[in-house]
Order: C-alpha cells, then structure tokens, then sequence
C-alpha cells in the first residue's frame, strides 16, 4: 500500500486533491481513504452551471451554488466511493483543470466525466466542478457540482450510504438551520 500522505507531491493541498482524483480514477479504495479525514463531509450540489467556462467561474468564485441534493458523512463516504467502483467501468474525467484557493486551503477540480456504467455499457458524460477544503493534511469536505438529473437517469440502485446522503439533503432543504445551497 502507498501512503499518499507522505509523498511530496501530497504534503500540499492540490497534491491532496489530485491523490483523491487519481486514487478514485484507479479504485484504489485504499489510497481514497489515506486522504480523507475521519469526519469527512461530501456535498452533491445540482447545478447546470458546470457546461460553461462561466459557470465554471462562478462557481469557484462563489457567485453561484447548486442545490444539495445529496450529503455522505464520514464513513459513508467510503462507501459511496466504493460503490462507485462497481457502478463505472472505466471511471475516470478528462480535461482536468485545477485551481487553489490563495490560502491554498480550497482546491478546486473542474472534470469531464468520461465513464459507462458497468452493468449496461451505456455511456455517463457529466461535467463537474468539485471544492475540496483541506485541513491537516486531510480532505474535510468535498462539495462537487455537477447536473444530478443525469446519474439519477442512470437508474442504478442506490446503496444505504447514498439512501442516508439523500435524506440528508431533504433535511437540509427542510430545516431553516441547514442551507440546501451553502456547499458547507
């Protein structure tokens, strides 16, 4: 097993972000897991805005959100990327472009998403903007952007650690507290 954490590339925040993109884009759940810290959050915001180099920037920028229709905690995270292993073959994304926050503690990934899914062969082409926010080392939360209506097109079942991230984003949009569109 590699210890993405102690080479040089990943002592970095972008280095950090591209382990977890190159570890998912391998299956190597292993690797995944090196990066992500005990009480990682991942967001799944549903947004158009990712198709256009304007949108693009808007959202790395701030100026526009998605509406989260999907939130994994801690171990479920795993989970999901595992099953994520099994639903894509290849599971990869084109085109990566990369930008760092100036603190450097926010990585941005944008990505075209270039995967068929294992079961049918039939094609998934998204395109996604993913925030990675960094703290020690580790990746505490991932909110990616992308158009959710087309892997829920998919119909491919979900499993628990998905069904629990759905609720929670009906709690989110439900609750005055919890912000549907805040990708925090």
């Amino acid at each position: 097993m590699n210890d993405a954490t102690n080479t040089p590339a990943a002592e970095t925040a972008l280095g950090i972000a591209q382990e977890f993109i190159r570890a998912v884009e391998a299956k190597d759940l292993a690797a995944v897991d090196a990066v992500l810290a005990p009480k990682v959050r991942q967001l799944f915001m549903h947004t158009n805005a990712t198709t256009s180099p304007q949108g693009v920037a808007d959202i790395i920028a701030g100026r526009r959100r998605g509406l989260c229709v999907a939130e994994m905690k801690d171990r479920d995270v795993l989970a999901y990327t595992e099953a994520l292993f099994a639903k894509f073959t290849p599971l990869i994304w084109r085109d990566h472009e990369w930008t760092s926050s100036p603190d450097g503690r926010e990585v941005f990934f944008h990505g075209i998403g270039d995967m068929v899914l294992a079961r049918s062969g039939k094609p998934y082409r998204n395109s996604y903007v993913t925030r990675f926010d960094i703290t020690d080392g580790k990746i505490v939360l991932m909110a990616e952007h992308a158009n959710a209506f087309l892997y829920a097109g998919l119909r491919v079942t979900p499993n628990g650690a998905e069904l629990r991230g759905l609720l929670r984003a009906i709690v989110r949009i439900l609750t005055p507290w919890e912000s549907a569109r805040s990708g925090n």
